[in-house]
């Protein structure tokens, strides 16, 4: 008898997070993105997540004819003082990761300079600084992982209001409203 309240109570609570859209990370409607073929201009350490990531999720990536190019213009990070213990020494730090980019398809410009910020929070000891900095390395890579996601996003939002924008239908509604 427990083990069939258990099923149930199981049974229920997945019910009811899948019915309030709960979505794992990544698994939202923008997470795939609304093109097949891609070109990544830029060689730092997003340019190389976001190739990962668009191979993971199918993409061809090609520098003949792609559907979509993706131009990371600059990459930058920085940390500053976020508190500081009893002896003055800093206890905490946040490091901000901003990357600039641009998207264009077929000629036209989707996403022009467009500019991600990123911050995580690192606290910090003295006494174990090689770890500290190995930590704040990987905080960095995890970074540039979130932005290749949060371009993809961006992107697929930006292709998706441009295709709006140049439907029939939408252009002839636009024309009836403007008469």
């Amino acid at each position: 008898m427990p083990l069939t309240f258990r099923t149930l109570l199981a049974a229920i609570l997945s019910l009811s997070l899948m019915a309030c859209g709960f979505h794992l990370r990544g698994q939202g409607p923008n997470a795939k993105p609304l093109f097949a073929s891609a070109q990544v201009i830029g060689n730092g350490g997003t340019g190389q997540e976001l190739s990962k990531l668009l191979t993971l999720l199918k993409v061809n990536l090609t520098s003949q004819n792609p559907e979509i190019k993706i131009q990371i213009v600059s990459e930058t990070s920085d940390k500053q003082v976020l508190s500081v213990n009893n002896n003055g020494q800093v206890a905490e730090y946040r490091i901000y990761y901003r990357i600039r980019f641009s998207a264009f398809k077929a000629g036209e410009t989707l996403l022009d300079d467009n500019v991600l910020t990123l911050q995580r929070n690192l606290s910090w000891d003295e006494s174990s600084v090689l770890s500290k900095e190995s930590e704040e390395a990987n905080l960095i890579k995890e970074m540039q992982r979130d932005g290749a996601s949060q371009m993809i996003r961006r992107i697929n939002s930006a292709a998706k209001k441009n295709q709006t924008a140049n439907t029939p239908a939408a252009s002839s509604a636009s024309g009836v409203a403007a008469q």
